[in-house]
């Protein structure tokens, strides 16, 4: 449940946002064409979009990118700090000169949470004002937050996923189906949000899916966890438990009973008969 909402806004659109929340709480959206930078100021949430899950806490913030997500807020009060980035924006921020890494070659980053540091977590306090006295934010003070946020950033342990970031909003790219599909085959997110993330109905999903894997999504996604569950269960002495929720299971039961029909033994089992080889 939605407690309490401040935005402050850039041309119409929201540029800052402050939301509180009374968890357990889900939520979806849409960013086409434009990034988020998220910071946990209370409570702790889990993100299912193109790129994978990721998880953070209090103190640590994430750069959200271009694409569907959906978000399942922890237990207890959740407080969180949202900045969006638009291509407009940044074109309006650099148009007298692109910032200079747009013209070096660079490798994919995956997104990885930020872990919270004294100066970004001073930039987030001093917005805490603005929230407050709404009136006190013009749109050249906006550009200049956002401007230091990115320069914060680009000074960080974040640089390489901050300038890729960068990089898709001045030339946005979507993520192909496949690679949507590999990013989440561990994740515990539903088919009806891997769907979403994927920007199709239920339905089609489910043709996409059998026409390019040549099988169900869940028959498919079931079988590459078991895999990797067994591949674990030989190559580290993660316990059974870790081991079911790491690659997707909801649940040690459930996790267990798959396995033996795929292997014909149970996780305990499998992993001494292999370690007697």
């Amino acid at each position: 449940m939605l407690l309490e909402q401040k935005v402050l806004s850039f041309q119409g659109k929201p540029l800052f946002q402050r939301a509180k929340f009374k968890t357990p709480f889900e939520v979806s959206g849409s960013m086409d064409d434009m990034a988020c930078f998220f910071y946990m100021v209370e409570g702790a949430y889990e993100i299912f979009d193109p790129h994978g899950s990721m998880t953070i806490g209090p103190q640590q913030a994430l750069i959200k990118k271009c694409g569907n997500y959906v978000a399942h807020l922890k237990e207890g009060n959740w407080d969180g700090i949202v900045i969006f980035f638009y291509p407009e924006v940044l074109h309006e921020i650099y148009k007298h000169e692109p910032p200079s890494f747009m013209q070096e070659p660079y490798s994919y980053q995956l997104p990885k949470h930020q872990i919270g540091n004294e100066l970004l977590d001073k930039f987030i306090q001093g917005l805490f004002l603005y929230f407050d006295n709404p009136s006190l934010m013009n749109e050249e003070l906006a550009l200049l937050k956002i401007k230091e946020l990115i320069l914060l950033l680009l000074r960080s342990e974040q640089q390489d996923v901050t300038q890729q970031f960068i990089r898709e909003l001045f030339t946005p790219e979507k993520l192909h189906f496949t690679s949507v599909i590999e990013s989440n085959l561990f994740s515990r997110v539903s088919m009806e949000e891997l769907a979403f993330i994927c920007h199709k109905s239920l339905s089609s999903f489910k043709r996409e899916f059998r026409k390019i894997y040549n099988s169900t999504p869940a028959r498919y996604i079931k079988q590459r966890r078991l895999e990797f569950a067994a591949q674990l269960l030989t190559s580290t002495d993660q316990s059974i438990t870790n081991i079911a929720f790491e690659v997707g299971f909801q649940d040690v039961t459930t996790f267990s009973a798959s396995f033996r029909e795929k292997f014909n033994f149970a996780p305990t089992q499998y992993r001494l008969n292999q370690t007697r080889k």
